[in-house]
């Protein structure tokens, strides 16, 4: 729960007429002396709300298959579920104000589904105007669904496929201290400690760095890779419309040639729009003292370039050479 107020100022505020044109009637409006100012006019317009909030998260408790557990595993449902909303005391109509609701919905290890939406519990009239009227007594719902919006993304890398050589060498050393272990009379639940092979030890000491081969510094055997890949949709109804406005698919990823060469970019294709989205490619290049990158927009009204080399060091960055060319203009 929450309380907020806003007093009014309406006494730096004076009444005035305007006439432009060959308007008959002039307009009025209201000005104040602070107009255009460092911190502009005061508000004029008394408010007084009280905001209200829910937060939840959903979890369960899931008994093991395996007898020999005693504690359940705990699994997580919705890693959160929000409810906000105001109530204006000063305002004589429309004192409710929508409903916004946010969600995160775990769907793998790895996967999250996002989502939101905006619930109006006025009703509107025959011009798509909110009046002050509940939609549930005007013959609808009890809430309008104004606008709604989900998002679902995942990311992959080559981590997620292969296995790290320490950690197979990690089990593999495991299974032979262990195995070890019960041949000499050892303990399953290792309680007197593990069984030291000296000699084992002795053979996979690790070399000194500086005898490890040049080239292992300039070439890399596995090439590390990342992949995101994103979707967007977005529904708007605040005047009748009914209509998904947005909904696009994004990817982006990153590839490391080498210790020192990257590549990457973005893409996405817009399915509200019946085309692609912006597109970017990148390319950098790690000189040691130096950096180099190359940024190229291929496709759509944005097409660019840009081409930049400089020196990493902060004290010397002004030494650097770029070019770009700009996108074309549009009238």
């Amino acid at each position: 729960m929450s309380y907020s107020a806003n007093p009014s100022f309406d006494q730096y505020y004076d009444r005035v007429l305007t006439e432009s044109g060959q308007d008959i009637f002039p307009e009025e409006r209201f000005a104040s002396r602070f107009d255009r100012t460092l911190f502009g006019a005061p508000g004029r317009n008394f408010s007084s709300s009280i905001g209200i909030g829910v937060q939840n998260n959903l979890e369960a408790k899931v008994r093991e298959r395996d007898t020999t557990k005693t504690e359940p595993r705990k699994v997580q449902l919705i890693k959160s579920l929000n409810f906000q909303t105001a109530y204006n005391l000063a305002g004589d109509s429309l004192q409710w104000s929508p409903i916004n609701m946010s969600a995160v919905i775990p769907i793998t290890k790895k996967i999250d589904l996002n989502l939101n939406a905006n619930l109006d519990p006025y009703a509107l009239d025959a011009n798509n105007r909110r009046v002050d009227e509940f939609n549930i007594n005007n013959g609808g719902s009890l809430f309008r669904l104004t606008n709604a919006g989900a998002r679902l993304n995942f990311t992959l890398s080559d981590k997620d496929f292969t296995r790290s050589e320490d950690d197979e060498e990690d089990d593999l050393g495991d299974e032979k201290v262990e195995n070890r272990s019960l041949s000499q009379g050892g303990r399953e639940d290792d309680l007197f400690g593990k069984p030291l092979d000296y000699a084992e030890n002795y053979k996979n000491k690790k070399q000194d760095p500086e005898e490890v081969n040049v080239d292992e510094k300039r070439y890399r055997f596995k090439i590390p890779w990342r992949l995101n890949i994103a979707y967007t949709m977005t529904y708007n109804n605040a005047a009748r419309q009914n209509e998904i406005n947005r909904q696009s698919l994004m990817v982006s990823g990153d590839v490391e040639l080498s210790p020192r060469w990257s590549v990457g970019g973005n893409t996405g294709y817009d399915f509200a729009n019946n085309g692609i989205s912006f597109t970017t490619l990148r390319f950098n290049r790690d000189l040691e003292s130096f950096r180099m990158s190359f940024n190229w927009t291929p496709i759509g009204p944005n097409q660019s370039w840009f081409f930049f080399i400089g020196i990493k060091a902060s004290a010397l960055s002004d030494i650097k050479w770029d070019q770009r060319r700009q996108p074309d203009p549009q009238f």
